[in-house]
């Protein structure tokens, strides 16, 4: 009899009951960080390195957060799609919160070096909504891995807490840049970085598109074919998930906020707000922080 059925995925409970093992071989460095004001756009919970050995298998039925795991050496098996597939080098299996997923050391194929984050489920990361199925895409991860290193080194020295947060800011746009890979256009992500690090700015389509090296025709196709919004609706998508950040994260004032998120007032900003995330400002902060009290520790 099968497991369960997920999104047409049955699973069968032979072979994938629920399981956190490590295996006594396995060795691991993990950093924990809860909620830093450094700690980057998306507010890491748990990154690390795994040097996984024999018996290194994990199965979750409903986990309460997103993973982004990519392989260095060494080879695993992912679940996809009711299958395994191989998880190689240059390889990361993506997973979204709610949504089965599974992965072990490939049998015979010595050490899985692995690195990996852990986001909350309101970590508003691209491309992986809650319930949206795990996925391997190729990636070039080498920012990502020398920033994981980065942070867990620092952890277990110094622990600098301005340091910490300058190492998981970079894992946070390494993410943010693995999550856009195959997906997305070098003239894009030059506009949707320029655009991150300016939120207050001035932007309109000329502008846009100037910055991108387009002509304002082509950056709406380009726009459109690659993510299916408008440019203008996604410099709007950018401001809101990053004011959902500041709302969950610190105690700013609306009028402050507008001014930083490139509105005329605490008026046009909530109204956009609520448009957008369905709540005002304030009852969306009042309901994350009810939220964040309860979050669960990550099983490992």
């Amino acid at each position: 009899m099968p497991y369960f059925l997920h999104n047409s995925m049955v699973i069968n409970a032979k072979d994938l009951r629920e399981t956190h093992h490590l295996g006594p071989s396995t060795r691991e460095w993990v950093e924990v960080s809860e909620r830093d004001a450094g700690h980057g756009l998306h507010h890491t919970r748990f990154t690390g390195c795994t040097e996984a050995g024999a018996g290194f298998r994990f199965v979750r039925h409903a986990p309460w957060f997103a993973m982004v795991l990519v392989t260095e050496s060494g080879e695993g098996l992912v679940w996809i799609d009711g299958a395994w597939q191989s998880c190689r080098a240059g390889s990361a299996y993506l997973t979204a919160p709610h949504t089965p997923h599974a992965y072990h050391i490939k049998p015979g194929a010595g050490t899985w070096r692995l690195h990996w984050a852990i986001y909350r489920d309101d970590a508003l990361l691209p491309s992986l909504e809650p319930g949206r199925p795990p996925r391997l895409v190729p990636v070039e991860a080498t920012a990502f891995r020398h920033a994981v290193e980065g942070l867990c080194h620092e952890k277990s020295t110094r622990s600098d807490p301005a340091v910490l947060g300058l190492w998981a800011a970079l894992v946070d746009h390494s993410v943010l840049r693995l999550l856009d890979a195959g997906r997305s256009d070098p003239r894009l992500d030059r506009l949707w970085l320029a655009i991150r690090g300016d939120l207050g700015g001035h932007w309109n389509l000329r502008r846009m598109a100037r910055t991108a090296g387009l002509g304002e025709e082509s950056l709406r196709r380009l726009s459109q074919r690659h993510l299916g919004l408008a440019p203008m609706a996604q410099c709007t998508r950018l401001r809101l998930q990053a004011a959902a950040d500041f709302l969950r994260h610190s105690d700013e004032k609306l009028d402050a906020l507008a001014a930083r998120f490139g509105y005329a007032d605490a008026f046009s900003f909530s109204t956009a707000f609520r448009r957008h995330w369905g709540l005002p400002p304030s009852q969306y902060r009042a309901r994350h922080h009810t939220r964040e009290s309860a979050a669960p520790a990550v099983v490992r």
